[in-house]
């Protein structure tokens, strides 16, 4: 099963959506909420990795010992 969007259609496992609907789970706000929760996960990690790169660089600067 495909679920279009005006961006692009996405392919979701037929059974797993049966299984959901049956369930009583609302599959859009499922949906929306898993690729909000997504995009901000996404966020932190490109903010983990500056704040990695700027230590990284601060310690080479500084003649710090490496670490790790």
């Amino acid at each position: 099963m495909t679920i279009s969007t005006a961006a692009e259609p996405v392919a979701i496992d037929a059974a797993l959506l049966a299984r959901a609907r049956r369930a009583g789970v609302d599959v859009a706000a499922t949906c929306h909420a898993a690729l909000a929760r997504a995009t901000e996960e996404a966020g932190r990690a490109v903010q983990r990795s500056e704040s990695a790169a700027a230590i990284t660089e601060w310690n080479d600067w500084a003649g710090s010992p490496p670490t790790g």
